[in-house]
């Protein structure tokens, strides 16, 4: 028969028939594992830290927002400015000098782009890409408005047709030079840069026209030019950018855009459209929320932007469904688009109010383009 041990109280309500194991053996904290610990965390900590002070070579583009132009668009005499149920929105992008941790960043999120800040100052200081920028703003703002009141038929009064550059090796090389105005061409006067434009155009390469040219200081004289083929086009050329001397409209009320600390051209085309749904009856975008982006030029033309797919991310959280973009960028636009955001690529104003028309937007307010804007 086996032996059993009685059983011995250990404590008051703790009783077993085994003896008390020996204690086990103090172990030792592993001290160096500590120290390795702590020394990994505070590297980590110091890195994070820096990430957020270490400049990088390169901005950062990040999406900005998708915001109605009407807010910002003035007219004096409010009696001029028609009601609309829909919205035009202006698009815009955040630009930052890039810090390391904006590089981290952008490896996990597609809508941030770092791009060498060579490609976004070029030639200008860093501290006067601001004010260079609110320059470029200004300009687009002043040419949207011109663009707006001619397409709708206001008009336009002008001291002639300036010469603003002159290109190098083209026919106006030798003839022409910047701050010329061009007073007449074959004895039509020029008052206007699109009666300058039209008559440029109502010939072809290879003959030549009498332009009747005032310099700088004040004395005139007749330069024959023969005309060149535009390399692009075909057309007749000779190679200026112009613009009209003293531009201004006959016109009993102003019409200005506050666009605040935003900068950059971008907004043009969205702010001729507003322009000319603020003025006009009926409404340009049936009622919906269009976002539109791309540079205006003062023959109409649109012009490339920078940042698409950061602000075609904005439209989308705009919860906007259509999307007017320069047609040179519309493909890149289209992959940032999503399932319901419809990308319309567009070169001209003109083809900016078809696209309009086509969603259901009223146009029938507005008569044929001026010749300036047809192309």
């Amino acid at each position: 028969m086996s032996t059993i041990e009685p059983m011995v109280p250990r404590g008051p309500l703790d009783w077993s028939p085994w003896p008390e194991p020996p204690p086990a053996p103090e172990r030792r904290p592993r001290r160096w594992l500590r120290v390795t610990v702590l020394v990994v965390l505070s590297l980590l900590t110091l890195a994070v830290i820096a990430s957020n002070f270490v400049t990088l070579p390169y901005y950062a583009i990040a999406p900005g927002s998708a915001r109605p132009v009407e807010s910002l668009v003035t007219v004096s005499d409010k009696s001029k400015a028609f009601p609309h149920r829909g919205d035009v929105l202006f698009t815009t992008v955040s630009l930052y000098r890039a810090k390391t941790f904006d590089a981290i960043q952008s490896w996990f999120d597609h809508n941030i782009q770092l791009v060498p800040e060579k490609q976004i100052l070029g030639s200008t200081p860093p501290s006067q890409l601001n004010q260079q920028n609110l320059q470029e703003m200004s300009q687009s703002k002043d040419t949207a408005v011109n663009v707006a009141l001619r397409r709708i038929g206001v008009p336009e009064e002008g001291k002639g047709t300036l010469v603003a550059t002159v290109e190098n090796n083209t026919p106006a090389v030798g003839h022409l030079n910047a701050g010329d105005v061009i007073l007449a061409i074959d004895g039509k006067p020029t008052l206007l840069n699109q009666d300058a434009v039209a008559a440029i155009r109502s010939h072809k390469p290879g003959e030549t026209s009498q332009f009747l040219v005032q310099a700088a200081n004040g004395k005139q004289r007749t330069e024959t030019i023969t005309y060149g083929a535009n390399p692009a086009t075909k057309i007749a050329f000779v190679g200026v950018t112009l613009a009209t001397k003293d531009s201004h409209f006959d016109l009993p009320y102003n019409v200005t855009i506050d666009s605040g600390q935003v900068g950059g051209p971008s907004a043009g085309l969205a702010f001729t459209l507003e322009v000319i749904d603020t003025l006009t009856p009926g409404d340009l975008t049936a009622g919906q929320k269009v976002a539109v982006t791309g540079t205006i030029d003062e023959d109409g033309s649109v012009g490339e932007i920078g940042g698409i797919a950061q602000k075609t991310a904005a439209v989308r959280a705009a919860g906007a469904h259509y999307f007017l973009v320069p047609a040179s960028e519309a493909a890149q636009a289209r992959k940032h688009a999503g399932k319901h955001l419809t990308i319309v690529g567009v070169k001209t104003l003109e083809d900016a109010l078809t696209a309009l028309h086509t969603l259901g937007g009223n146009t029938q307010a507005l008569g044929p383009p001026p010749s300036s804007l047809q192309r």
